[in-house]
């Protein structure tokens, strides 16, 4: 994975309407609270302290990692799976603007607040 100077030119060439649901994922990640955009080739990363989000557009959809302190069910959901022993990686489909609602705001939110500060002593 090669890290990219800029989010823009991660976005470089990608569909428009993969694009539109990647910049209002981005919106919700940046209304939690201050953190850093880590764009690679393939994905974008948000991190407070540690990473806690991160998204790709696979088309005209958008692909979301969303790294919690527990496992959660959602109708996007597409998979979850241990990352380390304190944190559990969400794995999220979005087709359309909708499925960024209040519910997925509260996971982000839940990440950033609980995942992105970091844990402390193992």
């Amino acid at each position: 994975m090669t890290d990219l100077p800029s989010v823009e030119a991660y976005l470089e060439g990608k569909s428009p309407d993969g694009i539109a649901l990647f910049r209002r994922f981005e919106e919700i990640v940046y209304g939690c609270g201050p953190s850093e955009s880590a764009p690679r080739s393939s994905i974008v990363y948000w991190k407070h302290n540690r990473l806690f989000a991160g998204a790709f557009v696979n088309g005209r959809k958008l692909e979301l990692n969303v790294d919690l302190a527990r496992e959660i069910e959602h109708p996007c959901l597409l998979a979850a799976f241990p990352t380390t022993k304190r944190v559990i990686t969400h794995r999220f489909r979005i087709t359309d603007a909708s499925q960024l609602d209040d519910s997925l705001e509260a996971l982000v939110a839940e990440a950033y607040e609980e995942v992105g500060p970091g844990f402390r002593g193992g």
